[in-house]
């Protein structure tokens, strides 16, 4: 192989070659090829704007619908049926964890509301033939 020393070879030439008077004008030129194609700068916010505002009402809403939807009927007693026929229907409690449960006041409030008297109940009494029922009861 033969060896090469750039000192001693002959240089290579490199093929490009640069048009007459190139970089006497060519500041000129750069600056109105530049002025020419000013394109106006988008910033990266306004090119997405649709999705911020898209994803700011889906938060606004979302928020927003715990609140619409809180209704206040005001009246937070419950009437008295309703409380029967929970009662009645749901309850696992009998009737005479009831009547354990009672107390004297609560005893002489019933016979207060339900003031039943003597002849309605011989009557009811004397209709049914079914007696035993209540004296086991």
């Amino acid at each position: 192989m033969n060896s090469f020393n750039l000192e001693n070879s002959p240089k290579i030439k490199s093929g490009f070659k640069m048009p007459d008077g190139y970089f006497e004008n060519f500041s000129e030129q750069m600056l109105a090829k530049i002025a020419q194609e000013e394109k106006p700068v988008i910033s990266i916010f306004q090119r997405r704007k649709n999705w911020f505002v898209a994803v700011a009402a889906v938060l606004i809403l979302g928020i927003s619908i715990p609140f619409l939807n809180k209704t206040d009927t005001g009246n937070t007693s419950v009437d008295e049926e309703t409380m029967e026929n929970y009662l009645a229907y749901q309850s696992t409690i009998s009737q005479y964890d009831l009547i354990n449960l009672l107390d004297n006041e609560d005893i002489e409030a019933l016979e207060s509301d339900l003031k039943v008297d003597d002849a309605v109940v011989e009557s009811a009494l004397s209709d049914n033939t079914n007696l035993e029922n209540y004296l086991t009861e």
